[in-house]
């Protein structure tokens, strides 16, 4: 009868040792719900890092684009005032079919004393 109360005990015993080592219900949704905000959190912030990796990435391209249109307009000034310089019309005076006024003729209007409005004839 002694092994009996002996096996009986011990079975209790490891009843015993297995509840205490099992969690309870709210030891598990805790331990969850903590596993899913590191999750969550985790997600967030990949979120916010990519999401500043494009927008960085956009930046330099578009500073770059900048960049480009900056010189293309520095060379369209060039290119303005060495159209409009007085050496050039006399380099492509022929190309226009200009023709040099040897001694211009100017005609007044004279109902108005303007000399805005001044016309040289041929």
């Amino acid at each position: 009868m002694r092994t009996y109360y002996c096996k009986i005990a011990e079975t209790k015993r490891k009843r015993e040792d297995s509840r205490s080592r099992t969690l309870t219900g709210s030891v598990h949704i805790a331990l969850l719900s903590m596993l899913m905000m590191t999750f969550v959190g985790g997600g967030i912030y990949l979120y916010s890092v990519n999401k500043s990796a494009v927008q960085g990435y956009h930046m330099r391209t578009l500073e770059k684009e900048i960049g480009v249109l900056k010189q293309e307009n520095e060379n369209l000034r060039i290119s303005e005032a060495d159209a409009r310089s007085l050496y050039r019309m006399e380099t492509v005076r022929e190309d226009l079919h200009m023709q040099k006024i040897e001694a211009p003729l100017f005609l007044e209007d004279t109902e108005r004393e303007s000399h805005d409005r001044s016309v040289a004839l041929r």
